[in-house]
């Protein structure tokens, strides 16, 4: 596994892109995602959106060489279906989550946001109550991988040893801090501030630590042999980067909108 730097530089690709971008049939690309809010959520009708799915709408858009779809599976089950060849490539993935031992790499950017504890506001309560988590119970997403964990997202390892509750949607993990039914929980900066947004009330109901659990780092994780070469990912994001088009589709997401290098 071999992680490369977002520092673009174009005569690498230009030996693969010798040929025309334009091809009479673009090769198809999977791009595997799973409920990871603001990269890609399903609604209550089963409809996918999300950071991936317009990043794949971005691409098409900018060659014809390759045609990239999105291919939905899970937290749990993405490492399984990517073994079973239902996708080659993940937007926004990090090779440290679950990736050891597979032949993938990886494309290293800029922090795009993180994941941090949230508390209930109580009088007295500060950001020393996120530095002794232990008798506390936490709510954890179903698959993912949390550094102070160390990225193990066994749910029976997060059980023992950290006094997991295993939730099903990053709503799920808010509600049950309010509700006093956790004490903590981990969850995307993006979506809690899209979140109290919609919800200002939980604004001041919630304590959010000023330390992040993780920053999100990498732009994609892909099979290291599969189509489209890494090479050329490099230089067709470094395209939609000068064109400034990704830089908007980060903003629109609440993400960090600077991606230059």
């Amino acid at each position: 596994m071999r992680p490369y730097s977002f520092g673009f530089f174009l005569c690498m690709c230009f030996g693969v892109l010798s040929g025309s971008l334009a091809a009479a049939d673009p090769r198809p690309v999977k791009v595997g995602g799973y409920d990871f809010p603001p990269f890609a959520e399903r609604n209550a009708q089963g409809e996918w959106s999300g950071l991936s799915l317009d990043l794949i709408e971005l691409l098409n858009r900018s060659q014809t060489e390759y045609q990239f779809s999105f291919s939905p599976t899970s937290a749990s089950r993405r490492h399984h279906d990517f073994d079973n060849d239902r996708f080659d490539l993940v937007f926004f993935e990090s090779p440290r989550w679950g990736w050891a031992g597979r032949e993938v790499v990886s494309l290293r950017g800029p922090p795009l946001g993180g994941e941090v504890f949230i508390a209930a506001a109580r009088p007295g309560r500060g950001q020393d109550y996120f530095a002794d988590r232990s008798g506390k119970r936490i709510a954890l997403f179903s698959g993912y991988h949390y550094a102070f964990a160390g990225y193990n997202r066994d749910k029976e390892y997060l059980r023992r040893e950290h006094n997991a509750v295993i939730t099903f949607s990053q709503e799920s993990s808010v509600q049950m801090v309010l509700r006093g039914r956790v004490d903590l929980a981990v969850v995307p900066m993006a979506f809690l501030e899209r979140y109290t947004n919609e919800h200002t009330g939980y604004r001041q109901q919630l304590l959010v630590s000023l330390e992040p659990d993780q920053f999100y780092q990498y732009l994609l994780v892909k099979r290291t042999d599969s189509e489209p070469p890494l090479a050329y990912m490099k230089m067709l994001l470094q395209r939609v980067v000068e064109e400034g088009e990704l830089q908007k589709l980060l903003a629109r997401h609440g993400l960090l909108a600077s991606v230059d290098q």
